[in-house]
This record gives C-alpha cells, sequence and structure tokens, in this order.
C-alpha cells in the first residue's frame, strides 16, 4: 500500500518529472542525501529503470578512494501543501513547484488520490558546493558496491540529490471502489489507496487503516548520475540528456547467483523470435499523430512470440487468462507478479517476500499463474517440461502490464470483459497509414456502440492516443510526444487477445 500511495502522489503532481517514488517503508531510512543507488536498466525499451540502494548505508564519501566524509549543504523548502479531507469525501486545493513545473490542482468526490500526505518539504543537495567538495577526488573501483556495478553493463552509479519527506502523521488504508459508469454499461471495479493526515496530532482512525506512517518520512527522492571513467574519475551528469556509467567498453558479462537452469541461459542472450535476432533495448519513441499499423510494426517482432500463448491448449489458455484477468483490479499484484517472472527469467530464486507483501486472493491467484507458466513458487523450483517460449511470452505481457496505470488496468479489465479484445486488436491491422478506417467493419462491430466506445476511448486517451468516431470512419492516431505508451497498451492488447481468441467464457 505505501508503494501505491507514494506512486499514485508522484502521477498526480510530478508526471513525467525526475522524482522517484519510495516503494518500501524499509528504503526510507535509506534515502539519505548522496545516499549511493544502482539505477538498474530494465530489458525491455518501455519499462521505466530500477533504483535500488545498498543493503547496508553507503554515501558518496564511502565509495571514494580516501573515503573522507563528505558534508553536503543542505537546502531545504516547502514543498507542497495541502489542505481539506473530511471523513470519505475529499476536497483538495494543491499548490505546487516540482521542477520548472508549478501547478494548481483541485477535486472532489469520494476518497480521490491525490496528495493526502499533508504538508510535504523538500531537502536537496546544493551540487555547486557538492562538485567543489569533491573535486580531483575519485571513485575507488575495488569497493564492492561499485565492483557489482561495474560488472553489470545495465546498471549505473547514482547519488540522491533530493528527497521529500513528511512533516504529519498520515494513516494509508486500502478499499475496493467502484470507479464511473461508461455509457451505462458498468462501473469499473478497482482498488483505491487513501491517505489521511493527522491534524493538530489528532485522528481518528477508519476501521480500514491499515498503515500508519510517522513524520518525518521519506516517500520520494531524486538522483544525479555518475559518469565514471576508467582510472576512477567522475563527472555528475548534470543535464538530463547527458547519462552516466562507467566509461570502460569491455565488460565482463554478470554471473547470475544461484542460477535455476544449468543448460540455459539468461533471459539477456535469448533470441526472442526463431532465435533469429536478439530484441534490442533501444525502442524508439513512437512519434506524434502515428497510425496504429506504425504501432503494429514496431512491436511486431516481440508479439509474435504471443503466438505461443494462442496455440496453448484451450483448458491452460483459459486458466492463464482468467488468472490474469482477476489481478487486473490491482496494481500492485500485477508489479509483484512481473517482479517473479522477471527474476525466474534472469535465472534467480524468487524471494519469498514477494508474495508475503500480497493479500489473499491476491496471493493464490499469482501462485497459480506461476505454476501454470511451469514454477512452483512456494517450493521455488522449476516444473518440468520446463517451456522457455512460454515463460518469455508472460514476460513481455507482465512487463506491459506493470508500466500500465492502475485505472487503466482496471479499464482493459472492462475491456476484456465486454468481449473487445477482438475489435481493439483488429484496429492496428485494418487502419489506414492515415489512421483511418471504415466504422462499417465488422471487426469494429464491437466498438460502435456508444457506451463501449466511451470505454475505448477513454482507455486510448491513457496512453497518449485518440481514438474518435464520426458518421463514416473511425480515426486512431497517437496524440502529441506519446513515448512508449503506445507500445505498452498494444502489447497488452496482443497478449489478452492471443490468450482470450476463441475461449468459450
Amino acid at each position: 500500500m505505501f508503494s501505491k500511495a507514494t506512486k499514485t502522489f508522484l502521477s498526480e503532481i510530478d508526471a513525467g518529472g525526475e522524482l522517484i517514488p519510495i516503494s518500501s517503508l524499509n528504503d526510507c531510512d535509506k534515502a539519505q542525501l548522496l545516499s549511493v543507488v544502482a539505477k538498474k536498466k530494465r530489458f525491455w525499451w518501455w519499462q521505466k529503470p530500477k533504483y535500488l540502494f545498498s543493503s547496508c548505508a553507503c554515501f558518496l564519501g564511502d565509495v571514494l578512494t580516501d573515503e573522507k566524509p563528505v558534508k553536503p549543504v543542505v537546502v531545504e523548502s516547502e514543498f507542497v501543501k495541502y489542505e481539506g479531507t473530511s471523513g470519505d469525501v475529499l476536497k483538495a486545493n494543491i499548490d505546487a513547484d516540482v521542477g520548472t513545473f508549478h501547478g494548481n490542482a483541485t477535486g472532489s468526490g469520494h476518497v480521490q488520490t491525490i496528495s493526502t500526505f499533508g504538508t510535504l518539504r523538500k531537502q536537496e543537495v546544493d551540487m555547486y558546493h557538492l562538485m567543489k567538495a569533491v573535486q580531483n577526488r575519485k571513485i575507488n573501483l575495488h569497493h564492492p558496491f561499485i565492483k557489482q556495478l561495474h560488472g553489470n553493463k545495465h546498471d549505473l552509479l547514482c547519488i540522491v540529490k533530493e528527497k521529500i519527506i513528511t512533516t504529519q502523521k498520515c494513516v494509508i488504508s486500502e478499499h475496493t471502489q467502484m470507479e464511473e459508469t461508461f455509457g451505462g454499461k458498468l462501473g469499473i471495479q478497482a482498488k483505491k489507496v487513501k491517505v489521511s493526515v493527522a491534524e493538530n496530532g489528532n485522528f481518528t482512525k477508519a476501521e480500514n487503516a491499515v498503515l500508519e506512517i510517522p513524520a518525518p518520512t521519506a516517500i520520494a527522492y531524486a538522483v544525479v548520475e555518475l559518469l565514471v571513467k576508467c582510472d576512477g574519475q567522475f563527472e555528475f551528469c548534470l543535464l538530463s540528456e547527458i547519462q552516466g556509467g562507467f566509461e570502460k567498453e569491455s565488460i565482463k558479462k554478470h554471473e547470475h547467483a544461484e542460477p535455476l537452469l544449468s543448460n540455459t541461459v539468461s533471459l539477456f542472450d535469448w533470441d526472442m523470435v526463431d532465435l533469429s535476432r536478439n530484441i534490442s533495448m533501444d525502442g524508439k519513441a513512437v512519434p506524434s499523430s502515428a497510425s496504429l499499423s506504425a504501432i503494429k510494426q514496431d512491436i511486431l517482432e516481440i508479439t509474435k512470440l504471443f503466438s505461443v500463448l494462442q496455440d496453448l491448449p484451450e483448458p491452460l489458455r483459459g486458466e492463464l487468462y482468467n488468472g490474469l484477468f482477476e489481478i487486473l483490479h490491482d496494481g500492485q499484484t500485477v508489479t509483484q507478479l512481473q517482479a517473479v517472472v522477471e527474476e525466474i527469467c534472469l535465472e534467480k530464486r524468487p524471494s519469498l517476500t514477494f508474495l508475503a507483501e500480497l493479500k489473499s486472493p491476491e496471493r493464490e491467484w499469482v501462485q497459480k499463474i506461476l505454476y501454470l507458466i511451469g514454477y512452483d513458487m512456494p517450493n521455488q523450483k522449476l516444473i518440468q517440461p520446463y517451456k522457455k517460449d512460454l515463460l518469455s511470452a508472460v514476460h513481455i505481457l507482465t512487463s506491459a502490464l506493470e508500466e500500465m496505470p492502475d485505472t487503466a488496468l482496471a479499464i482493459l479489465g472492462a475491456c476484456c470483459k465486454l468481449h473487445l479484445l477482438p475489435a481493439l486488436w483488429a484496429l492496428t491491422n485494418i487502419t489506414s497509414d492515415e489512421g483511418l478506417c471504415s466504422r462499417t467493419e465488422p471487426a469494429l462491430a464491437d466498438l460502435i456502440d456508444r457506451g463501449t466506445f466511451q470505454i475505448a476511448q477513454s482507455l486510448f486517451s491513457l496512453f497518449n492516443m485518440r481514438l474518435e468516431l464520426n458518421e463514416k470512419s473511425m480515426s486512431a492516431v497517437t496524440s502529441k510526444d506519446p513515448s512508449f505508451l503506445p507500445h505498452i497498451l498494444y502489447i497488452a492488447i496482443s497478449g489478452f487477445h492471443a490468450l482470450k481468441n476463441n475461449l468459450k467464457i
């Protein structure tokens, strides 16, 4: 719940910004200014990087050759001011300054997920003084933390330059809530997180309050990447277009601990399509005003692997589809499933804490999905015969789902329930280069109804795409600067369509 609360908060006030939500209460104490952080690039180009703290408290001064402490000059200021909650009805007014962003947002209704952490403060390092303090000092390339980063070409060294902290005690609760009804068709069910603050030290806990957060607690942070040269000299990457890393180009391949399979290689070595070539991590963002046909070409090589899903025996395919459908209402469960699948692909032994963080029945669904694709999670072992291509296909699908906001997951679930997947999948095959297709196309019949079209339109808008309908045609093109969002949506649609196609459910 803490992870969902911080993620939702940042999506409201810093979407697309440089702030990183803290996903675990255990990391709150680790998110200190100048703490060293590993930035791990993910396998697929649409995935956001992961940021991992050292298991022990480790700061910039600890990884320098002379090991002299570095004392930063810290600037503290008010970040966001929030006021106004009453029971389950919330009215809010937010003024926020985030980098170059300044905005004012208002909201009202039942338990809206707008900034409810109370008054927050920002602590940031004065980078000018920091650069002077570490001038001519070098990174110790033999430090254990640095050696592990240096051994994997996908990892970067960062330090925490800024963090956001609470100033009031907060209580986080989670409950299931019906979202808006589209065209009279159905209400969309999703799990929502509510964060309440204790005004003047007084707070009456609601019955479903389950997590109390003291002040001060770090809920988000920002990092600066380091560019480390072969001799240990380093530079701070102060411009967003300048990326960090280690200068050495020939890096010994990282050896994953505790391999599960002795006769296979990790996911990073898999030829994903007919063993003919590797899928690159260097995907290109979708341009503005692009047709869905162009998106199809971008992801064609990846979605070909979903034929593995479609070729599964119908009972197995149906169970796998139902399992994935059942967890769409809870983004945190999707995230945990993806983490386990990725660990298995990387030949690591997934930690049982992945399951411990889930409640029933979500835990049971995750265990069942893993068993269906060949992994016994409670006993932490592969089930023979092991099917690498099935695991790979599910990894692609869950990696796309993980990047989707909770609202989008809930609406995707509604599209599944209303049998809209065939029509949504067909759009990429029948739209012209201009993004147009006739509204009389038989494959689009399920979308023409006003209620179902509104649902599909809402889903597309969450991924920076415009879906429009007039008397003669349907139009589907990307909006301005859509990034990888259209890729993510159509990978998810293609995966679910492959599972659901022709199933009698």
